[in-house]
């Protein structure tokens, strides 16, 4: 019998940079799946104290992908003028 060598397989999924993201909203109305949802970050209070005298990436609300709804149709990556959402592969043991 041969042996069969094992393949991992890589998963795509899309997801958006909180760095580049500007908050714009253009992600979620494209959206035909619902995918995308528009999240508070309620860890605000470790750091808000920061917000006024730093620049600081994180924002009061941001924008999260569902991979178990989304198709990777690829129309929120188009609709993204700062380019903060991408295709990236992920490990089939996460």
């Amino acid at each position: 019998m041969k042996n069969v060598e094992q393949i991992t397989v890589k998963k795509k999924a899309v997801r958006i940079d909180c760095y580049l993201c500007t908050n714009c909203g253009m992600c979620y109305n494209v959206c035909k799946k619902h995918a995308i949802s528009r999240v508070s970050n309620y860890s605000c209070d470790k750091c808000i104290k920061y917000c006024t005298s730093m620049d600081v990436p994180c924002k009061p609300v941001r924008f999260c992908i569902d991979d178990a709804i989304c198709d990777l149709c690829g129309d929120c990556i188009s609709a993204c003028m700062v380019n903060a959402i991408r295709v990236v592969d992920i490990d089939d043991e996460e």
